[in-house]
């Protein structure tokens, strides 16, 4: 949005929405606000309370507390309030989200037609949870659904496997410790040198194989999208039921899955690092 150097866009009174937190919204106001008025005589704290319908003391209250996170700065000189740096940081991630999944719909919408199994794209937190950002349903009747903004625990284990394929030794041992210990199923895998033995397959072939470790009856394949910018595990998963995949299958299925991966890999400047034999420490 261009920036509207002189001019003040109308005001917008704040007002509470149902199911809505009050103070939430009255600071993502407060960032709009600043997003299109660079003007400094109405940034300041009387300039955004007033357009903004605000009391002043609760308006200077979000500003601090803005301020604390650089979410926004503060112009001493000027005594007024702008954008902050920590936004360039959220703003790029975004978009490196976005350009993931604009890239990678056409390969996925692919990659389950081929196959006729869902398949969902993932990115792990900062917390080391998973979190579902898209996902394509197979158009057959019987399916397996995973929803879009779906969390799963940490040692989730073709995810988790996935993640730690990445890893030094230490850091596998520690996170196998951590978060791969608790068993989902009868057929979870939690010994160190079996999981260590799944992740050093999973560099070797560029994709990773979990049968009935996290639901009983669902197999799973999942293959890592590396980006240029950030080391932060990311993938898609195909997922079925146990009787829609034959074991001889998997194979195969796993370098569709690898490949789809790779292209999208590819299409966002990245390097697909894994497929390398021996990889692991």
């Amino acid at each position: 949005m261009p920036a509207l150097n002189s001019s003040v866009l109308p005001p917008r009174t704040v007002k509470a929405s149902t199911g809505l937190v009050p103070a939430v919204e009255r600071a993502t106001a407060i960032l709009s606000y600043l997003q299109t008025n660079t003007d400094s005589s109405v940034c300041t704290v009387t300039g955004i309370a007033k357009a903004l319908g605000l009391h002043k003391s609760s308006c200077s209250n979000i500003l601090r507390t803005l301020e604390s996170s650089s979410l926004i700065e503060y112009d001493p000189d000027s005594k007024s309030y702008m954008l902050g740096a920590a936004l360039i940081g959220l703003g790029a991630t975004a978009t490196r989200r976005r350009g993931i999944l604009q890239v990678g719909l056409r390969p996925v919408e692919s990659l389950v037609r081929q196959t006729g199994l869902s398949c969902v794209t993932f990115t792990q937190l900062p917390n080391k949870s998973f979190l579902i950002i898209a996902q394509t349903d197979s158009a057959k009747d019987i399916k397996v659904t995973i929803n879009t903004g779906q969390y799963f625990a940490p040692g989730t284990p073709a995810l988790a496997r996935l993640a730690m394929a990445s890893m030094g030794g230490e850091e596998i041992d520690a996170y196998i410790t951590k978060y791969c210990q608790p068993r989902f199923t009868a057929a979870t895998k939690t010994e160190h040198a079996t999981i260590r033995k799944e992740i050093e397959r999973t560099r070797a072939q560029g994709y990773a194989i979990s049968q009935g470790e996290y639901y009983a009856g669902n197999t799973v394949v999942v293959a890592p999208i590396f980006s240029a910018q950030d080391n932060i595990c990311r993938g898609i998963c195909l997922i079925g039921f146990a009787g829609q995949v034959d074991e001889d299958e998997l194979p195969a299925l796993g370098e569709k899955v690898r490949d789809t991966a790779r292209t999208i890999t590819e299409a966002i400047g990245g390097e697909f690092k894994f497929s390398v034999p021996n990889y692991i420490e």
